[in-house]
């Protein structure tokens, strides 16, 4: 039995917030906190950022309570939200890499491994590519799985589907992946997916 089971429906605790009722607030926080953590903690390298970025998703929800329409699965709003400021982050580091990479600098990798990485990278963008035009709940159950490494059963509770569903998105996206992959002559890959 799950931890969320032992609260009251999201419907109830957001009305009650609405009415000014604070600690209905705190079991909705308590109710998501930890699996929101799981997520961004397996995503982001630093446990104080991926801390920061739950405060903001929490204090974002406070905030914009009142204009949620999404009463009977907050998980999925608060995921889209966790999932939104994750990649800000990530955003605005690569940013800082990008800066940090124009500058000069001695490689000393030798040429296998820059024509490994080179073809590791052409293989993420041709996946992120496949990935990014998936239909978006297909693309969000696979992102959970494969990026956020959540069980079946565990993206069946946060989106509230079935789990056979979950198993058939996934099973269709690396079918996707593994179709394009051949076709971009990217097939010594194509067993990864």
């Amino acid at each position: 039995m799950s931890a969320r089971n032992l609260y009251p429906p999201d419907k109830d605790l957001i009305t009650r917030t609405l009415e000014g009722d604070q600690d209905a607030f705190r079991q909705l926080f308590n109710k998501y906190w930890h699996d929101l953590y799981k997520i961004a903690y397996r995503r982001l390298p630093i446990e104080e950022d991926v801390k920061d970025i739950l405060q903001e998703v929490f204090i974002s929800l406070w905030k914009n309570l009142h204009n949620i329409s999404i009463l009977d699965n907050l998980g999925g709003y608060l995921y889209t939200s966790l999932r939104n400021r994750i990649f800000n982050y990530f955003e605005k580091n690569r940013l800082k890499l990008r800066t940090l990479l124009n500058q000069p600098f001695n490689s000393v990798q030798s040429e296998d491994d820059t024509y490994n990485f080179l073809y590791t990278k052409e293989l993420q963008l041709v996946v992120n590519t496949i990935v990014a035009e998936m239909p978006s709940k297909m693309r969000e159950i696979y992102l959970l799985s494969k990026v956020e490494q959540l069980s079946n059963g565990e993206i069946a509770e946060l989106l509230a589907l079935a789990p056979q569903t979950v198993k058939n998105q996934i099973y269709q996206a690396l079918s996707r992946i593994r179709n394009e992959l051949a076709k971009s002559h990217l097939q010594i890959f194509c067993f990864l997916f």
